[in-house]
C-alpha cells in the first residue's frame, strides 16, 4: 500500500478529494499531507447549495489534525472558489474543517475536550503544544457555535446573582436555570439594565413560563423583574435567611439561589485556575464555555 493510500484511509478522505502527496519529517516529528481533487468537479455554493464549477482556487491553506504516533499532522489544500449568480464568489466548504478554522473537526473536538477537563487555557495549550491564542480561538468559536444553536425554551425557575469581576465595584450579572444548573446569561454591571438585557431576549411565552425567580434583595434586580415578568410579585424568592416577607413564596416554590451560588463558586474556581481573565469579554466567554451547558462541538463531528 502506498503512503498516499494509507493516509487516505487514516484520514477517511473521500471523493472528490484524494491524498496527493505525503512528506514525513522524522527529524521534526511531523507529517505533511497534501489533499487535491480531480478536474471537472462541481461544488455547492456555501450560501444556497447550488452546484457550480470551480472558478479558481484560494491560496494554500494548512490545518492542524490529530497527532499520529506522536507525529504532528498537517493537512494542506488549495480550496476551490465558486462564483454564485446570487451570492458572489465564495470558497467551497471542505469536509474536514469548518470555515476559517485552522484545525480539522476532530482536532477542534479534541481541544474542546481537553479544555473541558483541564479548565484552563494555559494548561490545555501546554498539553496540546499549541499557542494560547490558538486554544482561545477554539474556545471562542465553540461558545459562538453553542449560543447560535441554543433554542428558545421555557425556563421555569431562574436564579439571579452577581459576580465580582475585580476587586472594588466591578460586577457582572449572572442568570441561571435552576433546573438545568446552567448559566443562561451574563451581562456587565449589576444594574437594572443588566438584568433587563436578559428579559428582553425572552418571548412573551417564555416570560409567562417563569414560575419563580431566586435572587438577593438587590433593588435593581427586583425592579427589573417586576417590570418584565408577569405576576412577578408572587414569583420572586429572596434568600430566606435575610427576609421574612417572602417566606410564603419560598414555601410555595421551594427554591433557593443555591444553584446560582454553586455556579458562582465554579466561576470563581475557573477564574482562580486561569489566574484571571484580561477583560470582561474573555471572562464571559469562559463562563459560557464551562457553565452554559452549550453544544460546543463542530457540527460534522
Amino acid at each position: 500500500m502506498r503512503d498516499t493510500e494509507l493516509y487516505a484511509q487514516i484520514l477517511g478522505v473521500k471523493a472528490p478529494w484524494f491524498v496527493d502527496k505525503v512528506d514525513l519529517k522524522v527529524s521534526e516529528n511531523s507529517v505533511d499531507i497534501w489533499l487535491d481533487h480531480g478536474p471537472g468537479e462541481r461544488w455547492p455554493c456555501p450560501e444556497c447549495g447550488k452546484l457550480l464549477p470551480c472558478r479558481d482556487h484560494a491560496g494554500e491553506r494548512v490545518w492542524r489534525h490529530l497527532d499520529t504516533c506522536q507525529f504532528k499532522m498537517l493537512l494542506h489544500a488549495r480550496v476551490p472558489r465558486v462564483e454564485c449568480p446570487e451570492h458572489g464568489v465564495h470558497q467551497a466548504l471542505v469536509p474536514w474543517a469548518e470555515p476559517r478554522s485552522r484545525f480539522t473537526l476532530l482536532m477542534e473536538r479534541w481541544i474542546i475536550d481537553v479544555l473541558t477537563e483541564r479548565t484552563t487555557v494555559e494548561g490545555s495549550r501546554r498539553l496540546l503544544k499549541l499557542t494560547w491564542d490558538e486554544v482561545w480561538g477554539v474556545m471562542e468559536r465553540a461558545v459562538r457555535r453553542g449560543l447560535s444553536r441554543k433554542e428558545a425554551r421555557p425556563i421555569h425557575y431562574l436564579g439571579v446573582d452577581e459576580k465580582a469581576f475585580r476587586k472594588g465595584h466591578s460586577y457582572m450579572t449572572i442568570v441561571c436555570d435552576l433546573m438545568r444548573s446552567t448559566v443562561e446569561h451574563v451581562s456587565e454591571e449589576r444594574k437594572k439594565s443588566s438584568l433587563e438585557e436578559y428579559y428582553r431576549r425572552l418571548s412573551p411565552g417564555q416570560l409567562e413560563s417563569i414560575r419563580a425567580i431566586a435572587m438577593d434583595m438587590w433593588e435593581p434586580y427586583f425592579t427589573a423583574t417586576m417590570a418584565h415578568v408577569p405576576d412577578a410579585g408572587a414569583k420572586i424568592v429572596h434568600d430566606r435567611f435575610h427576609v421574612m416577607e417572602n417566606i410564603l413564596t419560598f414555601c410555595r416554590h421551594r427554591i433557593t439561589n443555591g444553584v446560582a451560588e454553586g455556579l458562582n463558586s465554579k466561576i470563581m474556581s475557573i477564574k482562580r485556575k486561569a489566574c484571571g481573565y484580561s477583560n470582561k469579554d474573555h471572562f464571559k466567554t469562559a463562563i459560557y464555555f464551562f457553565c452554559g451547558g452549550l453544544d460546543l462541538y463542530p457540527s460534522s463531528v
